[in-house]
């Protein structure tokens, strides 16, 4: 049991450092907006013992969320880059005219 609570450990760090890895390799790329993976505690499922008595079974990714906070904003001469300063993201029509 306890071999399985450690690889689930091992298995869920290897999953955050290909994330830290991701982040690193786009670190330079215009627009990139870094990403976090979050983990969850796996419980064992025991009917008979109080919550109190329940011992845990290791951790999971619970899943890898988009950091969406405001990026650097770099002053650029050419008249057709664009930036949302604050909250927000750009509104793409696409070409049957609907908003999506």
């Amino acid at each position: 049991m306890s071999f399985y609570t450690s690889l689930s450990g091992l298995q869920a760090s290897q999953s955050e450092m290909a994330t830290i890895s991701h982040n690193l390799a786009n670190v330079s790329t215009n627009g990139f907006k870094k990403s976090r993976t979050d983990f969850a505690d796996v419980i064992a499922s025991s009917v008979s013992l109080a919550p109190a008595q329940q011992v845990g079974s290791g951790v999971m990714v619970k899943g890898n969320r988009q950091q969406f906070g405001q990026g650097n904003l770099i002053q650029s001469a050419n008249a057709l880059d664009l930036a949302v300063s604050g909250d927000g993201f750009f509104a793409v029509k696409p070409d049957a005219g609907s908003a999506t």
